[in-house]
């Protein structure tokens, strides 16, 4: 008796130091941007779930395209997919690539987190801004509104000239979707783009770009900029001054999915739900993204709700055609 209870204890203690010493679960999670944009979020996931090793790598929208729907390259599967504009998660989800999941987070307070169909969960927001360099331009002529804006840039065509930036929307994903979902919204929106052609608009490939040359002295207002890349610059660069639009505010949902193709899907589920939790509104805050309580002080907040309409702009006909369009206003050869 005694020497089947001295078994079984020392059965139990072995088995109890092989689970402590086991090896991390391995998770891969993609995304869009480059890894020091998350790394705050990636830091705080594996403080919250340190039996968890999330590797992340960086993927071109059409890498993830076909990693999830043609399955063409090698790489391992994904475990979360991260991305910084909702149209391409939506249509991912629509060809069936995406898991349901019940996130806690929606269950408990679906009010205060988007989702679709339990398959696309918004993680926080990024509001679409303009951005100024200090004393370029006269205190009363900095736009607040989208008509004011207008104005500046038509009454101000010769102060102006090449010293307006943009980023081309052709290019840039999130700028895509602030164009067209502006469009939809106001026909400002075809207004202001004469007015930045007539300017003669430096355009560049991103954000990055565009706000390094403004900080630098080469442009001196930018329209459609996200928040978070806003923040960013103007933290290291007193003379960006940082305007959000009085007349209404586009929010940019940052969104997550778990593939259907997931290999951890357990785990998956609470990165989603660590995502969701009021534990990673810090991080967030860090990337540079915002809760929808958090936007409670803008005017007008108007979010860009998750859903098939989202798939319009995606359609290949729709997007050649608004992009013609666009660079017919914005180049004047």
């Amino acid at each position: 008796m005694i020497a089947r209870f001295a078994l079984a204890l020392l059965t139990a203690v072995t088995v109890g130091s092989a689970l402590a010493h086991a090896a991390p679960e391995r998770l891969t999670i993609v995304g869009v941007d480059a890894r020091p944009t998350v790394e705050p979020l990636l830091e705080a996931l594996e403080a919250d779930m340190p039996h968890t090793q999330a590797e992340y790598s960086e993927a071109r929208p059409s890498q993830i395209i076909s990693r999830l729907l043609a399955g063409v390259d090698g790489a391992e599967p994904i475990d979360v997919l991260i991305l910084p504009t909702p149209d391409l998660a939506v249509y991912l989800a629509n060809e069936g690539s995406a898991s349901r999941y019940p996130a806690s987070a929606i269950k408990h307070r679906p009010r205060e987190h988007a989702h679709w169909r339990g398959e696309v969960f918004s993680i926080g927001y990024d509001p679409a801004v303009f951005v100024v360099r200090k004393g370029a331009i006269a205190p009363i002529d900095v736009p607040r509104t989208r008509t004011g804006l207008a104005r500046t840039l038509e009454q101000n065509r010769t102060r102006l000239l090449r010293r307006v930036g943009l980023v081309n929307i052709g290019i840039d994903n999130v700028s895509y979707a602030f164009a067209s979902q502006e469009a939809l919204r106001s026909p400002l929106f075809w207004r202001i783009s004469r007015a930045v052609g007539a300017a003669q608009a430096r355009i560049f490939d991103s954000n990055e770009e565009l706000l390094q040359a403004l900080s630098q002295g080469r442009v001196d207002l930018a329209y459609n900029v996200p928040l978070s890349a806003a923040r960013k610059w103007a933290s290291e660069n007193p003379s960006i001054e940082i305007v959000i639009p009085e007349d209404y505010v586009l929010a940019l949902p940052w969104t997550a999915l778990i593939p259907e193709k997931a290999r951890n899907r357990p785990t998956a589920g609470d990165v989603v739900d660590f995502l969701l939790s009021e534990r990673a509104k810090s991080a967030l805050e860090k990337v540079g993204l915002t809760r929808s309580q958090d936007l409670a002080t803008m005017k007008n907040v108007q979010f860009i709700e998750l859903g098939p309409e989202l798939l319009v702009y995606l359609d290949a006909v729709k997007r050649s055609r608004f992009l013609d369009t666009w660079f017919q206003l914005v180049i004047q050869d």
